[in-house]
């Protein structure tokens, strides 16, 4: 079961919610498992014309997402809270700065967006298939 365990509103209007889904697999060995999600709106500012926006809209939806999934294997469930605080405390060492540019969200949008068009381009998928 995933649960939301934390909520990092920045400057900049995103949020990044972390979310855990930790489970002991063998006797007293857990795989703490945390992924690190943001949403960004889409926005027609980020497109160089009207035509993209309204193909993003069609593959991504309203949304893009940024997911980020950190996970630590054999952890004893003492050490559990400690494993997790460790996680999020690299994570918004290396990675949170990234998301305070901003140019961050334009960035994102773009890339899901190629992706998304490369994706439906190879597979011959319907628009629309990659939304959440």
């Amino acid at each position: 079961m995933k649960t939301c365990i934390k909520r990092m509103e920045l400057p900049n209007g995103l949020r990044v919610s972390v979310y855990d889904s930790t489970r002991r697999y063998y006797e007293d060995y857990h795989l703490i498992r945390l992924e690190f999600v943001c949403r960004v709106t889409l926005s027609r500012e980020f497109f160089d014309d009207r035509e993209s926006f309204e193909d993003a809209n069609r593959l991504l939806g309203d949304t893009a997402v940024y997911r980020r999934i950190c996970e630590k294997m054999g952890v004893p469930y003492a050490g559990i809270e400690a494993a997790r605080e460790s996680i999020i405390t690299d994570f918004v060492k290396n990675a949170l700065p990234y998301f305070t540019v901003e140019s961050f969200p334009r960035k994102l949008v773009l890339s899901e967006y190629a992706k998304a068009k490369e994706k439906a381009g190879r597979f011959g998928t319907e628009r629309g298939a990659f939304r959440e």
